[in-house]
């Protein structure tokens, strides 16, 4: 790759559009790029990298956005445009990043292009001008990733000494990305992982093992004297020996399970019985103890009969109570009216006295209110404050809803992307699906050309044999019409010769009577006539004669004509029956093999037009498979648009939410919040109302209070003549109910009161009196039928059936239980020892599977003799060859002293090895490490080993052109000699083609090279190149 002009655009210290065109430097192919520090000299150099690969050459230079220059204005994007030359191609390569415009939301101006420049025109490097595309088409041209570019093409400050100087992990990182030995990386984590899952799967399974025979004691109770508690006895102890003490637990819990089985049903049956007779005996004693209950429960309520006829006496006083309870409801009225008035006295002198005291309150209120008018002042004042900031904080709140909005758009955007990802698999999915139709069809119909010749021949044959049945019955009709004909034909005939005869015997004999002896025959011309023709009777005239002639002609025509059809006929038949016999029939047979060529070429026929049409289906196919892959192709674009509009819309959250913190930065923190705000608005607004109520509430409560006074007094007044009134009449009641009681025959009032009763208690009382006597003739009939039913009967022992029943159920209990253990310790004996042995055959795979990967992990991640990994063995090949290249000019730069070597020392600590660097120094005989060598000895390493490296990869990797070399800084650690040699390798590299940029300070090194790329500052900040070629 060789670049041939590079224009820069707001593209760092470049405030403008910055063309350097390489062409000017004609046949010097080695220069200078020089410069004040900070001036740009680097971002040229970026500028390529960037225009290639999207970013720049260091790695603390690698964002692209960090590249927009400060001086540029807004209008101007930012963008870098490259056009190289490679394999006498010539390409052009632009990026342009796209930019927040003042007043605008999104970013815009996002554009790449990729194009070949030919003699025509330019031509499309890719189908679509998107990154992804383009940076896959760079690699691919170049024949570099931007990691080897950057190591061996460009050459950063500090970048290229890190092979040199690094330890063996980093040379591995290193020439990792150089020689794209990741894969192999990825075998040792993928091992790694196995690793750790085969051990953990082991652990695991092993540890059952421990599990399964620390439960064996948990399960079963270990007998004394027996195999397995032999075994647990032994300080050490293996599975064998426990799977046969388990096997003899079996044994013996099978004989157990017999014996206790025996036990237990002969206890069950035993039970069941002493169960029977025991709910016999107790249903008889709860017999007797029901007529004991009932003789005792009517002996107690015979001793309540007295109490009942006392009962009887007080419900008779009660009834006649029950008549005055009108007139003492009267008095008690009264009494009530009274007291009620008292209090309604009381309750108004209070209320007077209350009214004057809150009168007196009023007043005080009142002048605490009125002199808090400056606080409704102030309260005021607030409110209208913060009024002022509520349109800000409002913006603010509108701000962070837009915010909210955009977020949400973003999310949307994800979403979208998510549906879009996978409407892409289902369409790829449909893709797989019509491609595996249309190969089961491709296959299906690959028999149609073949079906479509068969029928073809079989209509040909059919055809052939048509063609010989037309002329065979053809030939039978004209066989007929050619015998009528030529019988016709001869028939006439006959009948014309024989009148052709008659006339011309007839023209004889009248030529005859013409003739005279001595004159010549006018037909012999002899002048004598010795036999003249005698004469006829009847001659045929001419007319009739040419008549027949005329009807023989005809008749000779038609039988001519029969005749030629018939021999034509007959040689076209001949021909066709030839044919047939050339397509292998017999002519004998041609109205069966008719019929049968024709029933096969229908078959065939039904059999090509099924295949025809999944021949049209396959068309179908084809053209759903297309349209498919242009929706596929739609989507793909589609998710570019949604993934850019992502972006995009990422960018403006990102500055929206810088425009929303400077707004809320000019607000009070308290108040920054609408809803907060808002708050204290009300609140303001509270506390100013509250004062303008509690001052106009003070003059109101004033004035009530004293119109209360007043009415309190007009109530005391009306209270004191109410309560006086209420006396009299009282006193009128309590004569008339004094009057009424004694008439009822009660003693006194006291003597009323007594026998009084709620109706409610006097119907309780004669229920109670009528209950008690039913339930005494109940009793006595209950009693009787008792004591009928267990005449010559007598009471059981329950207690000593109770303690037998008890005896047996225990007996049973006991058997069930011996039974139940017995089954359930065979059982966990069963169970454990089957998942022993199945766990031990688990086990014992699992081992050996893990020790297989273990080993094979061990050898792969280096841990052996050497600390060499599988990666670090293949990287190590190429670094040797790297070492070799290198040393070719390392000798003449060092005069012979150095040579490079791949060290072979184990590091320190157990770090990992093989990638290290020595330095043979031929002047003391010894190796030693390259880091000990100086700055200008290791710049000359570093840059032999770079030149190195760029010989690899081009012997590595065929079609890749390292046409071109930039080096940043370093020169200025060499002595003169050392300069003078790197520059003399320097002179030999351009020499061979290549064109190398130096970046550096070094005056020697500008005064050796003609062409120099000058870059200056200008007063304003911003750069500017010119080359200077002497």
């Amino acid at each position: 790759m060789r670049p041939l002009k590079i224009t820069i655009t707001a593209f760092g210290p470049y405030r403008d559009r910055e063309v350097i065109d390489f062409t000017e430097l004609k046949d010097n192919r080695l220069f200078v790029v020089s410069g004040n520090t900070g001036a740009g000299k680097t971002t040229i150099f970026d500028a390529i990298c960037f225009a290639l690969y999207g970013s720049a050459s260091g790695e603390d230079r690698s964002d692209s956005k960090m590249m927009r220059s400060d001086f540029a204005s807004d209008d101007v994007h930012t963008s870098v445009e490259l056009e190289f030359e490679l394999h006498n191609k010539q390409y052009r390569i632009k990026r342009q990043l796209p930019h927040v415009k003042k007043g605008n939301k999104g970013a815009t101006g996002e554009q790449y292009e990729f194009f070949e420049k030919t003699g025509d025109g330019e031509i499309p490097c890719v189908d679509r001008q998107i990154v992804s595309e383009i940076n896959k088409k760079v690699e691919e041209i170049v024949g570099l990733t931007q990691d080897q570019f950057s190591q061996i093409v460009m050459l950063p400050q500090g970048e290229f000494r890190k092979l040199l100087t690094s330890q063996t992990e980093n040379k591995e990182e290193i020439l990792r990305k150089i020689f794209k030995t990741e894969p192999y990386k990825w075998i040792s984590e993928r091992l790694r992982e196995q690793k750790k899952a085969a051990e953990d799967e082991y652990k695991r399974e092993a540890s059952m093992i421990e599990r399964y025979i620390k439960d064996i004691q948990a399960a079963i109770p270990i007998r004394e004297q027996s195999k397995l508690a032999e075994v647990f006895s032994q300080s050490q102890y293996n599975t064998h020996q426990i799977v046969e003490g388990l096997d003899v637990e079996t044994d013996y819990y099978l004989m157990e399970m017999t014996i206790n089985k025996k036990r237990s049903e002969k206890a069950e049956e035993e039970y069941n019985q002493k169960l029977e007779d025991y709910h016999h005996s107790k249903s008889l004693n709860e017999r007797f103890l029901e007529l004991d209950e009932k003789e005792a429960k009517l002996e107690k309520s015979s001793l309540l009969i007295p109490s009942f006829k006392e009962k009887e006496i007080q419900f008779e006083k009660a009834e006649r109570a029950s008549k005055i309870v009108a007139y003492e409801n009267q008095v008690n009225e009264w009494r009530t009216d009274e007291r009620a008035k008292k209090q309604a006295l009381q309750e108004a002198e209070i209320a007077l006295e209350k009214a004057r005291v809150n009168r007196e309150k009023a007043q005080t209120v009142y002048d605490i209110e009125e002199q808090r008018k400056g606080e409704r002042e102030e309260s005021v004042r607030t409110v209208d404050r913060l009024y002022e900031y509520l349109p800000i904080v409002q913006e603010i709140d509108t701000k962070n809803s837009e915010l909210l909005r955009i977020d949400s758009q973003v999310q949307k955007l994800a979403e979208d992307l998510e549906v879009n990802k996978l409407y892409i698999s289902a369409k790829n999915i449909e893709k797989e699906k019509i491609s595996t139709d249309i190969k089961k069809i491709e296959k299906l119909i690959d028999e149609l050309p073949t079906k479509q010749v068969t029928l073809l021949e079989l209509r040909e044959q059919v055809g052939v044999i048509k063609d010989y049945l037309k002329y065979f019955q053809d030939q039978i009709k004209l066989q007929h019409d050619y015998t009528v004909k030529r019988e016709g034909y001869l028939a006439i005939k006959e009948q014309y010769e024989k009148l052709e005869e008659s006339w011309i015997s007839g023209q004889a004999s009248i030529l005859a009577m013409h003739l005279h002896d001595g004159k010549p025959c006018p037909v012999c011309g002899s002048p004598e006539h010795p036999h003249k023709a005698d004469g006829q009777d009847a001659v045929p005239t001419k007319e009739a004669l040419d008549a027949v002639k005329k009807d023989l002609d005809h008749s000779n025509n038609l039988y001519r004509d029969a005749a030629a059809r018939f021999n034509t006929n007959k040689e076209q038949l001949e021909g066709k029956a030839k044919e047939v016999g050339t397509i292998g029939y017999q002519v004998e047979d041609a109205d069966n093999i008719y019929n049968r060529i024709v029933k096969e070429g229908q078959e065939l026929r039904k059999e090509v037009d099924g295949l025809l049409k999944e021949k049209e289906k396959l068309t179908t196919l084809k053209k759903s498979l297309e349209t498919t892959e242009n929706v596929l192709k739609q989507m793909e674009g589609t998710r570019e648009k949604l993934s850019l509009a992502h972006q995009e819309k990422v960018t403006l959250f990102v500055r929206e939410k810088a425009i929303y913190d400077e707004k809320v930065g000019r607000i009070p923190d308290e108040i920054r919040n609408l809803a907060t705000l808002q708050k204290q608005i009300i609140e303001a607004q509270n506390r100013k109302e509250k004062l303008e109520r509690d001052w106009n509430s003070a003059q109101r409560q004033l004035q009530d209070s004293k119109e209360a006074e007043t009415q309190a007094f007009t109530y005391y007044a009306s209270a004191l003549a109410q309560l006086q009134e209420s006396k009299e009449k009282k006193e009128r009641s309590e004569t008339q109910f004094i009057s009424e009681w004694q008439k009822a025959q009660f003693v006194s009032e006291e003597d009323y009161l007594s026998a009084k009763l709620p109706d409610s208690a006097r119907k309780q009382l004669k229920d109670s009196i009528d209950d008690f006597n039913k339930n005494i003739e109940t009793l006595k009939a209950q009693i009787c039928e008792l004591k009928e039913e267990l005449k010559d009967k007598t009471k059981a022992d329950l207690d000593l059936l109770t303690n037998e029943l008890t005896s047996k159920k225990t007996e049973r209990d006991i058997a069930l239980k011996a039974l139940s253990d017995s089954e359930g310790y065979q059982n966990k004996v069963l169970d454990l020892r089957r998942k022993i042995l199945n766990t031990e055959v688990t086990v014992a795979a699992l081992e050996k599977k893990m020790n297989m990967i273990t080993d094979l992990f061990d050898v792969v991640r280096g841990q052996n003799g050497s600390k060499i990994s599988f990666e670090r063995y293949l990287q190590i090949e190429y670094l040797e060859q790297i070492i070799i290249a290198a040393n070719e000019r390392l000798k003449r730069l060092s005069n012979g002293q150095f040579i490079l070597e791949r060290s072979e020392r184990q590091e320190a600590r157990g770090r990992q090895s093989g990638l290290g660097l020595d330095v043979f120094d031929a002047y003391t005989g010894q190796t030693r490490d390259v880091k000990t060598l100086s700055g200008g000895e290791k710049f000359n390493a570093s840059l032999c080993l770079a030149l190195g490296m760029a010989d690899v990869i081009q012997s590595f990797q065929g079609g890749v052109s390292i046409d071109t070399m930039f080096i940043d800084e370093g020169f200025g650690s060499l002595d003169e000699e050392s300069l003078n040699k790197a520059i003399d390798t320097l002179i030999d590299l351009q020499q061979s083609g290549r064109m190398i940029g130096v970046i550096s300070h070094v005056q020697e090194l500008k005064n050796a090279i003609p062409a120099i790329l000058e870059v200056k500052k200008t007063r304003e900040g911003y750069s500017r190149t010119e080359f200077v070629i002497d």
